[in-house]
């Protein structure tokens, strides 16, 4: 949903997909988290885990052959760096030499298991040592040092440096999902990545260095807020589509002669 955001999606319509009411474009008939909106540049996410690692190597060879200076950010998460199409993706990126930053956000646990218990490659950047790719480590819960691995790599491939393989380490407070008790860490762990909050640094920073007073932080707190309560009461207030959306936009062919009513 950040993502979708920071490209200028409104949070109205991040709402509406959340509660599969069809007053937005795209018309999502899925989480959030797999909309797309290609006007914006964003290509939304994948029903299958790791199946965005060969679509970011694709768009960026599109992105190449057409002659843009565009860099295509590919994300995917620890447990998705265990497909093989990883390995596909990182060696055609690299002898093609597209204009790609895949970015694995290492949160530690995956959907509920260790990176210890699933790979003897606890330094999940390293992997671009075999397709002599450029990679590094990138601390996720600093925003300058994001911000600053980030610059470097696309600035690289956008002077035709080829791709880059970043592994963003960071940490998740809750569960997977809400049926998720996170029972595979300590407490005492939790508590030491919290006290590490990249919200509570950038704060820190901030204030530190006069970007703004204390005031005005309560003012943006306040402004976001009524933007996400007003938002959800607009969400929450919208029609249901009507039955004869559940088979629209699923099929090219309107005929398609398997649909049953």
């Amino acid at each position: 949903m950040d993502w979708l955001l920071l490209k200028a999606y409104l949070l109205r319509n991040v709402w509406l997909s959340f509660m599969a009411k069809l007053q937005v474009v795209p018309r999502v008939k899925a989480a959030v988290c797999t909309s797309s909106l290609k006007r914006k540049g964003f290509f939304g996410g994948h029903g299958i885990v790791g199946g965005q690692i060969g679509l970011g190597a694709g768009i960026a060879f599109a992105e190449q052959y057409h002659g843009t200076d565009r860099a295509t950010i590919c994300m995917f998460g620890d447990g998705a760096a265990r497909q093989g199409l990883l390995h596909e993706a990182f060696n055609m990126a690299v002898l093609w030499q597209l204009p790609v930053i895949f970015v694995c956000e290492n949160n530690q646990y995956a959907m509920g298991t260790s990176v210890e218990r699933t790979s003897k490659v606890l330094d999940i950047y390293r992997l671009a040592d075999a397709y002599d790719m450029p990679g590094d480590s990138v601390d996720g819960m600093s925003c300058e040092d994001v911000h600053k691995g980030i610059e470097r790599a696309v600035r690289r491939a956008r002077e035709g440096g080829g791709p880059t393989f970043l592994e963003i380490k960071t940490y998740r407070y809750r569960g997977h999902s809400m049926s998720d008790p996170a029972k595979y860490r300590s407490k005492e762990e939790l508590e030491e990545y919290k006290d590490k909050d990249p919200i509570t640094h950038v704060l820190k920073v901030i204030m530190d260095n006069n970007y703004a007073t204390q005031e005005q932080i309560d003012q943006i707190n306040e402004k976001v807020k009524m933007e996400v309560e007003e938002s959800v009461k607009f969400a929450e207030e919208s029609p249901w589509p009507d039955d004869d959306e559940l088979y629209k936009d699923i099929y090219a062919d309107k005929d398609y002669p398997f649909i049953i009513d």
